[in-house]
């Protein structure tokens, strides 16, 4: 799914409202009374959690890692500290 990009400047007086609004509070769009959409107000962070969560490639290195430690081929934070020689502290 590719993210699309909206300028606000360039939407009509009532979606602007509502853009404007979801600082206040998630706001509800609905299509013939039927739920459709959320708007909210995002912060930097709340941007790149929903990019990654879109992100195809992402997804797959997240899978493979779960798949990493059933199979027990992941290391434990410890065994990495060992591996890297990192102290704890750093």
């Amino acid at each position: 799914m590719n993210t699309q990009v909206f300028e606000l400047e360039n939407l009509d007086a009532r979606l602007r409202e509502a853009v404007h609004t979801s600082g206040r509070g998630p706001v509800l769009l609905t299509e013939n009374g039927r739920p459709r959409y959320i708007i909210r107000d995002l912060d930097d962070d709340d941007v790149v959690d929903e990019l990654l969560a879109q992100n195809p490639a992402f997804l797959e290195s997240i899978r493979m890692a779960r798949q990493q430690v059933t199979e027990g081929k992941a290391l434990s934070l410890a065994e990495m500290r060992v591996k890297y020689a990192v102290q704890e502290n750093e």
